[in-house]
């Protein structure tokens, strides 16, 4: 018998030292970094929902590297994205813009999968379902058993729309502060 999602959940944590049920106990993360890590609060929002994103990599197969996150976010928003709670679509659309620069084939097989899956975010799955079932009754569940699609037209447009999205939300921070910089640096002239 496979490994429930609670089970499963309690492994993914262990093996990558997130600690008790994610952190969620935590009053700060620490987004790693290849040669830094930044230390970001760990907000209600987060520790109420960080089981909702690792049960993905799980159910997703993807690891924790920067590649794999995209490719998480990628699925998320390929599958309908995450309703109401819009601090996860920050995060996300954060990922997501990195996959699009860094890893932009593998970001489009993931948002292609997600537009074949079903989402356990907007199915309204409960969270007691989820963590006593089997992991593999779930990718069947959500489809996530099946090979990954070639996608249509209408999700390639979708996927450059946003990709479109996910560019500007990566450079226009950057873009500012060069603008500011240079400004700053033609006032003090």
């Amino acid at each position: 018998m496979a490994a429930t999602l609670h089970q499963s959940l309690e492994e993914f944590y262990q093996k990558h030292g997130y600690g008790e049920q994610g952190g969620i106990n935590n009053e700060w993360i620490w987004l790693k970094f290849k040669y830094f890590s930044l230390p970001i609060p760990n907000v209600k929002g987060r520790r109420e929902n960080v089981w909702r994103h690792d049960m993905l990599h799980i159910l997703l197969n993807y690891d924790t590297t920067w590649q794999d996150e995209a490719r998480v976010a990628a699925w998320v928003i390929g599958s309908g994205g995450w309703g109401r709670f819009y601090i996860a679509w920050v995060f996300c659309l954060s990922a997501f813009s990195v996959g699009i620069v860094f890893f932009p084939k593998s970001t489009y097989q993931a948002f292609i999968r997600g537009r074949n899956s079903r989402s356990p975010y907007l199915l309204g799955i409960s969270q007691e379902y989820l963590f006593k079932t089997d992991i593999e009754v779930l990718r069947k569940e959500f489809l996530l058993d099946k090979p990954i699609m070639e996608g249509n037209k209408t999700d390639k447009l979708r996927f450059c729309i946003w990709g479109i999205v996910g560019w500007l939300w990566f450079t226009v921070p950057f873009l500012a502060l060069s603008l500011v910089f240079s400004l700053l640096r033609n006032f003090l002239k």
